[in-house]
Order: structure tokens, then sequence, then C-alpha cells
């Protein structure tokens, strides 16, 4: 067949092919037309910058600590004073006694009906400026007094005036010294505090507990303007984050599975779910199934995640070229290493992180060899053709 004649059947064949196109099925449009079909966009060819840190004998007594932000190195663990300390919207109970009938309180006609003396008040509540209304004693501060103190103060202001007053004051409601329970809690609300303190895992008892597994529950406590977000079963198993809760604290209980993303040349591609607190590189790849025999590059095993900047200057890292104070890194393992497997073990991975196995270089060469492969057979199924039409 003529040269020409065989260029006519190529331009055929490609007309045909473009015009197929069309007709093959598709999830949605193709990169090309959303490329070339955007009227406005912002795209940049710059990379995303990352720091990359070798997982070695000098690195890894850092990284085989877990990630674990603690309660107790953010909030003093104190207990709380013993006496109940009054705050506004507070309401007292008062009782005031006298010694004798006829007094301020006690006239002589109720003198047989008030054994003891005493009239009971109505209830006070601690207003906006943190005082009660006490009849012939006025406005007596109460906010940041203990009970006794307000008993006290009380009396002095009735000594001069009453048969020698006595009086008791009680709490009837509490309003100030309150926690908020809110999230994954089976009765969550606004709970008063005792006074004598209670520490977190009460309260969170008190709320009806957590709905789900403690492993999958995070406690999100706020105090004074800062958060800080543990564990729950971590919170259980030591007793050092079980802190005492403080008065207006807020306590969140969130749902959420840790888990890591395996990808690449691994058994499995997919999320992998914590069941234990804490979980290293090697038995991240044992339970997505190792490294593929015939695939993976055993020197490049990489764990992406976000780091914190004070965490990588500790491992040496410059880190003047960020702006965010949640630096994009990648850490690489080299299993080839006799020692790699003795690395990744004391290697703690975090939640959301993803490991990513390499391919060996010797894959490309396979797939290209392939595709030469492939090649040829459809040259010679186009000359079969073609001396078919001869």
């Amino acid at each position: 067949m003529r040269v020409g004649a065989l260029s006519s059947l190529a331009v055929v064949a490609a007309a045909a092919f473009l015009s197929a196109c069309a007709l093959i099925p598709s999830s949605g449009p193709w990169s090309h037309d959303v490329n070339t079909n955007a009227t406005a966009g912002v795209s940049s060819a710059t990379p995303l910058p990352y720091a990359l840190v070798d997982v070695s004998a000098d690195t890894v007594g850092f990284l085989s600590q877990p990630n674990l932000v603690s309660f107790q190195g953010v909030f003093p663990d104190k207990r709380p004073k013993p006496l109940q300390t009054i705050g506004v919207g507070d309401v007292l109970n008062i009782s005031i006694f006298e010694a004798a009938p006829g007094g301020l309180f006690t006239p002589p006609t109720a003198a047989g009906a008030r054994p003891g003396n005493f009239v009971d008040l109505p209830p006070q509540a601690v207003d906006q400026k943190g005082a009660i209304f006490v009849p012939y004693a006025g406005e007596v501060p109460a906010a940041g007094r203990t009970l006794p103190d307000i008993s006290q103060a009380i009396i002095a202001r009735l000594r001069n005036r009453a048969i020698e007053p006595q009086v008791v004051v009680s709490l009837n409601s509490q309003h100030a010294s309150i926690v908020t329970v809110l999230g994954a809690v089976n009765a969550p609300g606004v709970l008063a505090l005792n006074s004598v303190g209670e520490r977190l895992l009460q309260v969170i008892a008190r709320a009806g507990g957590p709905r789900f597994e403690a492993i999958e529950s995070y406690v999100n406590l706020q105090r004074d303007g800062r958060q800080v977000r543990v564990l729950l079963s971590r919170v259980v198993k030591d007793p050092r984050e079980n802190i005492f809760i403080r008065p207006n604290d807020v306590i969140f209980i969130t749902h959420e599975a840790p888990n890591i993303t395996a990808l690449g040349a691994t058994g499995l591609q997919e999320n992998i779910p914590f069941d234990v607190e804490t979980l290293t590189l090697s038995q991240a790849l044992g339970r997505a199934g190792g490294l593929v025999d015939q695939q993976a590059d055993p020197a490049q095993v990489f764990v992406y995640r976000y780091e914190n900047r004070l965490f990588l200057e500790k491992l040496g890292i410059d880190t003047k070229r960020f702006v965010s104070d949640q630096i994009p890194t990648i850490y690489r393992v080299n299993l080839r290493d006799p020692s790699g497997l003795l690395l990744a073990s004391g290697f703690q991975m975090h939640n959301k992180d993803v490991m990513y196995v390499a391919n060996a270089k010797a894959i490309d060469y396979y797939k290209l060899l392939a595709l030469v492969a492939t090649t040829s057979e459809t040259i010679r199924s186009v000359n079969s053709a073609v001396n078919e039409i001869k």
C-alpha cells in the first residue's frame, strides 16, 4: 500500500477517535475542557513548601514520644478551697436567731409560735453588685465571700439592734460556680460544682457519661480563653490528666475515631483506624498489609503530617521560611537500613497521618516496557488491517 494511502487511513482513524471521544462514557468533563474553558482562575506552579526529616538515631528520640497534649501541662491541677465562695447569681437562705423574744425579728406575740426565737428571710439572690439585702442590715457584700464570712458580716450589722443575734447562711441554689458539659454525652447541660471540688471524670459522669468509647472520644476543655484537647481514654488511664474542674469551665466531648491513611505500595490502600491510644509506624505498616514485594521501595517510606514549629526546631529544622506555625512535614524512613525497622518501631503515628510507600524505580521501566509492548501490538494490528485492505 502506498504511503499516501496509509497516511489517509491514519487521518481517518484519528478523526474517528476524536469523534468517538464524545460518545465514550465519563463521570465528568475532561481535564482539558476544564482548563481551556475557564474564564478566570488562580493557579501557581510553586509547590507547597514542606520540611523533610530523615528518621535516624538522632531524631527518633523526639519522634518516639506520642504527641499527647496534656491537661495537667496547661492547666494547674489544684483542689479548690473547701469553703464555698459565693458569686453573682447564687441564691442564699438566711435564718436570724435572737437570744430572747421581743427582739428586732421576734416580737413577744410570736414567742410561743417560734421556738428558738428565729426568723427565715425570703431567699436572697446575689445581685450584679455582688450584694444581698438583709432588713435592718442593708446591702451586705456577698460575692467572693464564703458563707461563714457573710454570716459574720450580717451579725456585725445587727449586733447593736437585735438581741444577741446569730445568723445561719446556707446555699439555696448555685448559679456562679457552674460548669457546662456539651457534645457527645448522654445528658448535656449546666452543672453546679460542689464546694469540695470535682475532677473532670466526675463531671462527665454527672452529665450521663460519654456516648461513645473512650478511645473514640476527645475532651475539649475551655478555660480562661485557652482550649486543650485530650483523648478521653488517656484521661481514664492517666490519673494526672483527671484534673480538678474550675467554675465556668466548658467541657465539650467530640466523637472522632482516630485513623491514618495508607497509600502507595502497601497491601491495603485505605483509612486504618486506631484501636489503641498509640500506634507505631511498624504497626501501621503491618495493619496496611506490609510492603508489596514486587512494587515497593523499602528505602522510601514516608509519613506526611502538619507539625508544630517549636517541635521541628527541636529537631534542628530551620523554620524561618514558613509562615504558619503548623508546618507541612514529611518524615522519611529507610527500611533497607538494618536499623530501619527499629526506627519504625519507635516512630509514633499521629491521628490523620498519611503513610505513603513509594514505588521502586524499576516499576517505571516495567511500565515503559509494557507501554512499548502495547504500542508494538497496536502497530502490528494496524499493519494487518492495512494488508487486508490491499
